[in-house]
């Protein structure tokens, strides 16, 4: 663990930079109007407002698509990551394709804003106990990785794995290595007897949780000396997000009351980007 010789004083802000419709094939994006710009604004004003530094981990497709939006977050001071290239889910890919995917990725990011790439987090949490392999090809070109989520859903997660920052194990990622050089930062998760590990790191789990639940869930991590990880997309905070077919009810859900919950948690919480809490 990275954190139990100290009280920190600050959160992790993370957001998955990319558009309403990257959810959708790559092939159909084109039959879509972005609104990456007018919503990735909104999150920086409320960061501006709320003196919160983030992680984007950005889209190497969007990056290359709006070099100007990635040159303005850089100029808040913001940490720009890895988020892939097109949004593929590594649970559907070979190595091969997904070592092409976030090597464009991290060379689109750097020639854009000059900066070196640290870390990655996989579209659709696609990480899982199948693919670990991932970290093999990480470990070659990145600092850290922020994708494992520690629990149990349809969609995603592993309930097993750990809910704190660690180094991760050259024989198995979702072991601890104190002396290992790359750094595992899972998703925040409030544990509950019975019930197991609930996510509380933003997102989804942010429109549709009681925003005292979240607020509890952070507290808790704190107290424990640990950072709570929090994630959020521009779509989050969108209530006129157009409708897509092939989306459910999720995509959806308490859009409207999403950003006054956003904002309560940013007035009661200080947060930071990956890049100052743990390498600085």
């Amino acid at each position: 663990m990275l954190f139990t010789s100290k009280i920190l004083q600050k959160n992790i802000m993370s957001v998955d930079l990319e558009d309403y419709f990257c959810d959708l094939p790559f092939s159909s994006w084109k039959n879509y109007d972005s609104r990456v710009l007018l919503t990735t604004k909104k999150l920086l004003d409320l960061f501006e407002k709320y003196n919160v530094t983030a992680t984007f981990f950005t889209l190497g497709y969007i990056a290359e698509k709006f070099p100007e939006l990635i040159e303005e977050i850089k100029s808040h001071g913001h940490e720009l990551s890895s988020h892939g290239y097109l949004h593929a889910d590594i649970r559907k890919m070979t190595k091969e394709q997904f070592e092409s995917d976030l090597t464009k990725s991290i060379s689109t990011i750097r020639k854009i804003s000059g900066e070196k790439v640290l870390g990655f987090r996989a579209p659709f949490f696609s990480i899982n106990k199948n693919n670990l392999w991932v970290f093999d090809i990480l470990k070659k070109y990145m600092t850290y990785d922020s994708s494992i989520f520690p629990v149990r859903t349809p969609l995603y997660g592993i309930p097993s794995a750990k809910r704190y920052p660690y180094y991760v194990s050259d024989i198995n990622p979702l072991e601890e290595n104190s002396n290992g050089n790359f750094t595992e930062i899972p998703l925040s998760t409030l544990r509950l007897p019975l019930i197991g590990n609930i996510p509380i790191a933003g997102g989804f789990h942010l429109r549709f949780l009681p925003t005292q639940l979240i607020k509890f869930g952070i507290r808790k991590l704190n107290n424990s000396n640990f950072p709570s990880v929090f994630y959020i997309h521009p779509k989050d905070l969108d209530p006129e997000m157009p409708r897509i077919s092939e989306y459910n009810w999720t995509y959806y859900w308490n859009l409207k009351h999403a950003t006054k919950k956003f904002e309560s948690i940013l007035k009661n919480f200080k947060f930071s980007s990956i890049r100052d809490i743990i390498f600085e």
